[in-house]
């Protein structure tokens, strides 16, 4: 009998246990599943959500062009950002044009014949100076004389100048070295960079040589002709200086070209001088060797 109260006993204390666990899950709202639970025990815990990485993006850092650059746009009309995206050989088309650009000067007379003129001349070598094949010390003759080159077009109306093709013939025969080396025999070069007055000098004989037919030979010495020019030009200053009176602007600036002139002529000779001296010893030092 005592074994069947026991047994009794025990049976209620497990419904009351079953009966609180009810009520808690009841007025708690706690849901306590056996399978769920043991189920979220079994499954692997989640990775945590990997964070997506933002990458900042960079200031890009603007380009403020320079002087040359604003030369670059002035003389040759191009854009400086299309030019920095273009490659040329081992260069960009930026680079090669500042190269030619970078000595040009301003144009203090007829800037907008000038500047038509001239933008008429890249256009036709445009190909040449993106290859560099011009040499860059033509384009900035032609460019620092453009006034020299196209006086006297007046007659072709307003920004309709150009420059003579017989000009480009003339640097093509004599070449590139020559030409600077008949530069600094016209006027010594005190600038330590580019002989601004002796450039200026060899385009006005260029200019000269084209508007009267003057012959060039090719690969010859171009001295000879040059020296012609400067004693016809001397002649002709001569001329009007006879004719003048008055002590005018005119006068003065007749006399200043005079004097060009005669100091190119006189380096011109003393060039000459030295040449035959340095021939003379060459022979004599081939004699010592006989």
């Amino acid at each position: 009998m005592l074994e069947f109260w026991k047994n009794e006993w025990s049976l209620f204390l497990e419904d009351m246990k079953s009966f609180k666990d009810a009520f808690v899950r009841i007025f708690t709202g706690k849901q306590e599943y056996l399978m769920l639970d043991k189920g979220a025990e079994q499954a692997p815990e989640a990775e945590p959500m990997a964070v997506e990485e933002t990458t900042v993006a960079q200031p890009v850092a603007t380009y403020e062009p320079d002087a040359v650059d604003h030369k670059v746009t002035a003389y040759f009309g191009e854009n400086i950002d299309e030019l920095r995206k273009n490659v040329s050989g081992d260069k960009t088309q930026h680079e090669v044009l500042r190269e030619y650009a970078q000595f040009f000067k301003p144009y203090a007379d007829s800037q907008e014949m000038c500047n038509s003129a001239f933008r008429k001349y890249y256009d036709r070598h445009a190909l040449k100076i993106a290859t560099e094949e011009l040499p860059v010390e033509q384009a900035r003759i032609i460019q620092n004389n453009v006034d020299l080159f196209i006086k006297g077009q007046e007659v072709f109306g307003e920004n309709g100048q150009f420059i003579d093709s017989r000009v480009d013939s003339i640097f093509e025969k004599v070449g590139i070295d020559q030409v600077n080396k008949v530069v600094n025999i016209l006027h010594d070069n005190t600038e330590g960079g580019v002989n601004t007055q002796g450039e200026r000098l060899f385009a006005e004989v260029v200019n000269y040589m084209v508007d009267n037919g003057v012959k060039v030979e090719k690969n010859a010495s171009i001295i000879n002709s040059v020296k012609s020019v400067l004693e016809e030009k001397l002649n002709e200053v001569h001329a009007n200086l006879r004719s003048h009176e008055d002590w005018n602007d005119e006068y003065q600036a007749l006399l200043s070209q005079e004097r060009k002139y005669l100091y190119a002529l006189n380096r011109i000779e003393q060039y000459e001088t030295e040449q035959r001296i340095s021939d003379f010893e060459d022979k004599l030092n081939n004699l010592d060797a006989i």
